[in-house]
């Protein structure tokens, strides 16, 4: 999976760990539509309250800002309801949230990628689904609120990541081959048409396009980085 790095402000972490990875946190923002994008970039400019997390995750995409090999501050208390796991152990992984009628909640994309995001890093550091937990379950805080005031929520979550066929579930967008500006997402538009008139999506006779939904995200996250402004010169 791809995935995005902006360095966090080193006063929200620790450089270097104490002992290997030996757990995987999950948490959830408590913030109301924001984006993993836009949590990377706070923690990189600001001071977080000396708090941090190693990965932010929302609908569209994964953010990391801190390295897995630096200790991120996302798991410490006074008391712990876990006997082992400790920020210098583990790696912390933000969900972004939205809040609904009844609560705080997550979008089913963002567990999605969430998912997919925890089992491969369960298979880099080879853990078992024992070592996935909730914030709740190392200090008590309700967190991931959506995780713990909805036990069966939870249980999804920790059954997905021990399916043994599993593939993602893509959004509508993704499965979709484009041929017209007109029938892509709004986020997306603006970069297609850099792309286009940069040369590097080639349009047919008719002026139309090939492109199938699974490439939006290259292309905007292209355009983010600059690489399709038009060169002077």
């Amino acid at each position: 999976m791809d995935i995005q790095y902006k360095a966090c402000a080193p006063e929200n972490y620790t450089r270097g760990r104490k002992e290997p990875v030996r757990y995987l946190v999950i948490h959830y923002t408590a913030n109301d539509g924001d984006t993993a994008r836009g949590n990377a970039a706070y923690f990189a400019r600001e001071n977080g309250g000396h708090t941090s997390a190693h990965y932010f995750v929302d609908e569209k995409e994964v953010w990391q800002s801190v390295k897995e090999g630096d200790t991120a501050h996302h798991c410490g208390a006074k008391s712990y309801r876990h006997p082992h796991c400790r920020n210098h152990n583990s790696i912390g992984i933000e969900l972004c949230s939205r809040k609904g009628e009844g609560g705080y909640v997550f979008l089913p994309q963002t567990v999605e990628w969430a998912a997919l995001l925890t089992r491969s890093l369960m298979e880099k550091y080879g853990l078992g689904p024992e070592h996935v937990l909730r914030h709740y379950d190392v200090t008590g805080k309700n967190c991931p609120a959506p995780f713990v005031e909805q036990p069966e929520a939870w249980a999804d979550f920790q059954n997905r990541l021990q399916e043994e066929e599993w593939e993602m579930e893509l959004p509508a967008w993704a499965k979709t081959t484009y041929h017209w500006l007109e029938e892509m997402p709004d986020w997306a538009r603006s970069s297609v048409s850099k792309a286009v008139a940069q040369g590097v999506i080639d349009t047919n006779e008719d002026n139309s396009v090939t492109l199938p939904g699974l490439n939006l995200q290259t292309i905007v996250w292209m355009d983010r980085a600059g690489l399709l402004d038009k060169k002077e010169g």
